[in-house]
């Protein structure tokens, strides 16, 4: 093995030899594999012979070589990241060293497709250099081209209905599909990628977690939800966390919220190196094994919401602000992953940077992700009556306050201790955003004291009712793109650090599948509003396009009048617990009380339960 290329002392003959032969002067091969569909949204890769080196190679390969290829068609031109791949096949051989390097790139139009790729070598280029220099002093450089198609028509999940993308409104689009997307969410086990069958993986010291294995996830219960023709990796590794994702598919969930560094935070189990203080050095093989998961994910349709950091180990990475370490850990990240069509860059859980070093962050990011996929944050919890410096304690506002009308930023990732303020709290960043002429997207993405969640079905304190009305219906009633849900801290063996099997709260599935069919079925969702001034009731909720369509939440025992607009309008009750049809009898559960107005009541007089009420115009 040779840790870089040599050049040949004969310049002149060996640069015939390599011509016959194909190789540069350097005595690489100008040739390159081509692997993929050639369809559009599907990833082109690009997989090159350049220097033979390891994870530990004196020259870094992550950091002393950069790999960049400009992909250019008639209208559009990226620039993309590429990555040192080892032997190419490092998911199933483990491998740490090798000669191969590879660039993804999901192609978003048809037709002829260009592309230059050059690597360079030099000190920390990784970091420095993103675009071919004026003098080329590459290793190699290297052109081709390729023809895409139309979209694979029997092609699944994002690969059908395309990347999810900010449009300026405040909901994510599919491109192809052009319709908007609601995160129907997992968020727990947060240390979803501390999984026992990859490699490198370990327990460096979390919780203790005495119902897992060695400290880590196996999934057990899902090997049986794996399918034939799925993927695995190694000696047929990844069944169990294949099935889990199926499963949550199964179960319309459509997201799933992950940290890919947790090094010194809650769980200590999730980092992308090939050890945790090696954070120049990344695990080929990992990384190489996550990939066949997130590929996984895109034709099952689920987000990835990448969570890059935690609020305990924020400061790992050069004590929080954008140094060395930290941009290459952002560009290993968009190099690799970066291709997948779901993802949303989360600056960290729970942040405690200040405003100035998350949008150097988001800046970063933004200069180097060719795709502009979404950025977020989420914050720290918001408890009353604590109190800072002698002000009361509100890191809500103080989160998100300086990001508003921020051009790098899209989604505040919220998290809600008291979860009767949540319908409040979603339209207030709506409507400020929408004042600072860029609105958010905004997330609810974690719910309740830590230690609750949401709980398992058979849980003696059961709480899904009040986290339907409260958090699931709440937050969509004020116009929120999503939520994803948290499993609480003291619920063993399936709280938000050890929890294997998903069946636990199968019927919590259902309800927030529920909603998000009901609005995907029924509603211009896109178009409505908050207007619960419409309302008699403070504790009903009212999402409307006024004069058009107006959905009512009506709690239990709660009855509420409605103003509408002038003409004739069809009602229809839906209960959001059990799903299913509409009820659309006229004379059950409404009556006119004076002119434009209506009073709403529980439908055929079943006031034990909550209702979802339709009213639209004829």
């Amino acid at each position: 093995m040779y840790s870089h290329p040599v050049k040949p002392y004969f310049v002149g003959l060996c640069a015939f030899i390599l011509l016959l032969c194909g190789c540069n002067e350097k005595g690489l091969s100008d040739s390159y594999d081509l692997e993929g569909t050639l369809r559009k949204w599907q990833p082109v890769t690009l997989t090159f012979d350049g220097p033979q080196v390891s994870e530990t190679d004196s020259i870094n390969p992550f950091l002393d070589y950069s790999l960049v290829v400009n992909f250019s068609n008639k209208d559009t031109t990226y620039n993309v990241h590429g990555y040192f791949a080892a032997d190419g096949d490092a998911a199933n051989s483990s491998a740490d060293a090798g000669n191969k390097w590879r660039v993804k790139f999901s192609p978003n139009t048809i037709g002829t497709w260009k592309f230059r790729a050059f690597l360079m070598e030099g000190k920390n280029i990784a970091v420095k250099q993103f675009s071919l220099p004026k003098k080329n002093e590459s290793i190699w450089d290297i052109n081709g081209e390729f023809e895409v198609r139309p979209v694979d028509t029997t092609a699944v999940g994002f690969y059908r209905t395309g990347k999810l993308a900010y449009d300026g409104t405040h909901y994510l689009k599919q491109s192809e599909t052009h319709k908007p997307f609601l995160k129907n969410g997992v968020g727990s086990p947060e240390n979803f990628l501390a999984y026992s069958e990859f490699d490198g993986t370990y327990d460096n010291g979390g919780p203790a977690t005495p119902t897992l294995n060695d400290g880590l996830h196996q999934y057990p219960t899902h090997v049986d939800d794996w399918k034939e023709n799925d993927p695995v990796w190694g000696d047929g590794r990844g069944k169990g966390m294949i099935g889990a994702l199926n499963y949550l598919s199964g179960k319309g969930m459509n997201s799933l919220y992950f940290l890919v560094m947790n090094e010194n935070g809650d769980g200590n189990d999730v980092w992308p190196w090939i050890a945790p203080d090696e954070q120049t050095r990344y695990d080929v093989s990992k990384l190489d094994q996550w990939e066949t998961v997130f590929t996984h994910m895109d034709r099952l349709g689920m987000a990835m919401n990448v969570f890059t950091q935690e609020t305990e180990n924020d400061t790992v990475l050069n004590k929080g602000e954008l140094g060395l370490e930290r941009k290459l850990f952002y560009k290993e990240l968009v190099a690799r992953f970066g291709h997948h069509l779901g993802i949303v860059w989360n600056l960290g859980e729970e942040t405690n940077r200040s405003p100035e070093q998350l949008k150097n962050y988001a800046d970063y990011i933004r200069s180097i992700d060719p795709y502009e996929h979404p950025i977020a944050v989420h914050n720290h919890v918001r408890v009353t009556g604590e109190r800072r410096e002698g002000r009361p304690l509100d890191p809500i506002k103080e989160t998100f306050t300086p990001m508003l009308g921020y051009r790098n930023f899209e989604i505040p990732s919220l998290q809600m201790y008291d979860t009767t303020e949540v319908h409040k709290e979603v339209k207030k960043w709506l409507d400020l955003s929408r004042k600072k002429k860029k609105p958010w997207v905004v997330y609810l993405d974690e719910i309740g004291h830590w230690d609750i969640g949401v709980t398992t079905d058979t849980a003696a304190n059961n709480n899904h009712d009040m986290v339907m009305r409260s958090s699931l219906w709440g937050s969509l009633m004020s116009g929120a793109a999503g939520t994803s849900w948290y499993f609480g801290g003291k619920d063993i063996p399936n709280n938000d650090i050890s929890a294997e099997d998903f069946r636990a709260r199968d019927n919590w599935w259902n309800i927030s599948a529920n909603a998000k069919k009901f609005f995907e079925d029924h509603l211009p969702f896109e178009t409505m509003q908050c207007h619960d001034e419409l309302l008699s009731n403070d504790k009903a909720y009212c999402f409307a396009k006024k004069d058009e369509i107006y959905l009512v939440y009506l709690p239990k025992n709660e009855t509420t009048d409605l103003t509408i607009g002038d003409g004739a309008f069809t009602i229809a009750f839906y209960d959001p617990k059990e799903g299913g049809m509409l009820y659309d009898k006229q004379n059950e559960g409404w009556k006119i009380t004076k002119p434009n107005s209506v009073e709403l009541s529980a439908y055929n007089g079943q006031k034990g339960k909550d209702w979802v009420i339709v009213i639209a115009r004829k």
